[in-house]
């Protein structure tokens, strides 16, 4: 029996858990399950490549950034 099966039997048995063990909060988001096609071109595509290295982000998900930042404003209006 490998180790994991052996946890998987300790889980199954209720031993999962030790008294000792730090409880962790973890926030879970909402999974995204829409996509939009945005079409680009290309150098409209490696400015936004640019921007988003520089942040540290995707450009996927710094478009979707400011695609909510939009929402949002639209919303305080």
């Amino acid at each position: 029996m490998n180790d994991m099966d052996k946890r998987i039997k300790e889980i199954d048995q209720g031993d999962a858990w030790d008294e000792n063990d730090e409880v962790v909060r973890v926030e879970v988001k909402k999974p995204l399950d829409k996509v939009i096609p945005v079409r680009l071109s290309s150098d409209k595509w490696e400015e936004i490549r640019r921007e988003a290295r520089e942040l540290g982000v995707g450009p996927t998900t710094l478009a979707r950034m400011w695609i909510l930042e939009r929402l949002r404003q639209r919303v305080k209006a």
